[in-house]
């Protein structure tokens, strides 16, 4: 492994002047520099990845004077890549081709061993591969609380990742490990789908099995309980309509073999409760079962992401949200803006060692 702090040295110190955080999933990119800057944009990884480099440009151009980037993924997880092998090297790949096109002298990727590769080797992969949760937990240990429970929902996934004495305290890298220890949640607060959040539904008195079927996910119930906005726009849903209460309506009620034409949106937004409900019980149940194979007891939660309304935080815990600390934008993207700011440790910290 070629890593950063193998061979960093002054000049690299002196060069860097304005990071840019960049999370690269299956679905969207994220971007934030230290300054809080942020954003991101709809990128289905499996629909078009060829198309990688020239989003990653258009994206970064916002940013001025970058003179490096720091660099976690998930999106090596899409299955348009044969195996993560595969998909780490293309986004590697498209994302110092990017970084050259645009003038940006350095491009760094972050592992769960904490360390930052300007080069990516076969035995890095799996270091690599789906890191974004521990920059999150590595900087939230070292600049937000050294001792809590950090919770970060976002669209497809939730990470519990337990912090103790400033440090990640998990010994779980891959998300094999994460998923048998229960810090990884396969549900997230846009597109999981409705049929793997509930098996049966309760409408008009009847208990009635649900669809094994794509027809609306937990994006159409947040909409219809207005946990998020309406917007005619964006036709990035099961059927391809827009992102509105009436066709949320739709969607919703054929998970039971129904539609419009036979349940109002008021009895819509009762299926929408339900659907919640479960991805609350669902991450609940995650949290519990996590905190009680590790016998952790944590008084602080640290709240990240963008799907706060499916938590269920107990009354006696502190909570400190990264919308607080960030802004709205930068806590969407909150790895993004955590890589960016552990770079910046890295590189000082390695400096300061003569390296």
């Amino acid at each position: 492994m070629d890593s950063l702090g193998n061979r960093l040295d002054q000049r690299y110190s002196d060069a860097v002047d304005v990071i840019v955080g960049i999370d690269i999933g299956g679905a969207n990119l994220k971007f934030a520099s230290e300054s809080k800057q942020a954003h991101s944009c709809f990128f289905p990884m499996w629909r078009q990845p060829e198309t990688l480099k020239d989003s990653l440009c258009s994206a970064l151009g916002m940013y001025q004077d970058v003179t490096a980037i720091a660099v976690v993924m998930t999106g090596e997880l899409a299955d348009c890549f044969i195996d993560r092998s595969e998909g780490v090297f293309h986004i590697v790949d498209h994302t110092r081709r990017a970084a050259a096109e645009l003038g940006i002298n350095a491009c760094y990727f972050y592992g769960v061993d904490g360390l930052f590769r300007e080069h990516v080797v076969a035995d890095d992969v799996d270091r690599i591969a789906a890191a974004n949760w521990h920059a999150l937990g590595s900087y939230v240990s070292q600049s937000i609380a050294p001792n809590a429970l950090l919770i970060d929902i976002g669209s497809t996934t939730t990470d519990i990742i337990p912090i103790r004495n400033g440090k990640v305290a998990t010994k779980a890298q891959t998300d094999y490990d994460r998923l048998c220890e229960g810090s990884l949640v396969y549900v997230g607060c846009q597109r999981t789908p409705v049929c793997g959040l509930c098996s049966w539904m309760t409408y008009q008195g009847n208990r009635i099995p649900v669809m094994n079927e794509f027809f609306a996910t937990i994006d159409d119930a947040r909409v219809m309980l207005g946990f998020v906005p309406e917007d005619a726009n964006d036709f990035e849903t099961a059927d391809g309509k827009a992102r509105t209460k009436e066709f949320a309506s739709n969607r919703l009620a054929r998970m039971i073999g129904l539609d419009r034409r036979n349940v109002s949106l008021d009895q819509a937004t009762r299926i929408a409760e339900q659907v919640v409900s479960a991805a609350q019980q669902q991450i609940a149940y995650s949290v519990q079962r996590l905190l009680s194979k590790t016998a952790f007891k944590p008084t602080i939660y640290v709240i990240s992401g963008h799907g706060n309304d499916l938590l269920k935080i107990p009354r006696e815990v502190e909570v400190i949200t990264m919308t607080k600390q960030m802004g709205d934008e930068a806590a969407r993207g909150a790895p993004s803006y955590a890589a960016a700011k552990q770079l910046r440790r890295f590189l000082e910290s390695n400096s300061n060692h003569g390296l």
